[in-house]
């Protein structure tokens, strides 16, 4: 009896670690995007640029929306890439151009939020996948913003 417990014990021990993998930044990516803060930004005026806007008030209409964040706000896009590997980071910075340009909150930690931005890019319904990782992107982004 006790070598089935020991096996049953261990099944359920590897199957917590491997669905818990998912929910975890990996440390390299995280500290990568701490340090690409500055790339965000300007990925971010370059797609408002290519939307039209002057290159200086695009630059400052970024400066204005991201200055609170600090160096979080590459974070957080990082978390979104990594749940969302599906989604080119063109079209993830073009929505997130058209929402700063339309004066719209822009957060990665309110799963209404990102289902919203999963809606204009997906344009078809989601399926159960992409709300649960939108959940699980929110959470984990709230508890970043909360550390």
């Amino acid at each position: 009896m006790r070598p089935v417990m020991t096996v049953m014990g261990s099944l359920i021990l590897a199957g917590n670690l491997l669905l818990a993998v998912p929910l975890r930044p990996n440390a390299v990516t995280v500290r990568n995007a701490e340090q690409s803060e500055h790339e965000v930004r300007k990925a971010v005026a370059e797609a408002l640029v290519a939307k039209g806007l002057e290159a200086n008030s695009a630059h400052q209409i970024v400066a204005e929306r991201f200055a609170p964040e600090g160096g979080s706000f590459a974070v957080v896009y990082a978390h979104f890439r990594m749940l969302f590997p599906e989604y080119s980071s063109d079209a993830v910075l073009s929505e997130m151009a058209r929402r700063v340009l339309h004066g719209e909150r822009l957060t990665f930690d309110d799963y209404d939020q990102l289902v919203g931005m999963l809606h204009r890019l997906e344009g078809v319904a989601l399926t159960p996948s992409h709300y649960e990782r939108a959940r699980h992107c929110a959470l984990l982004n709230r508890y970043r913003s909360q550390a």
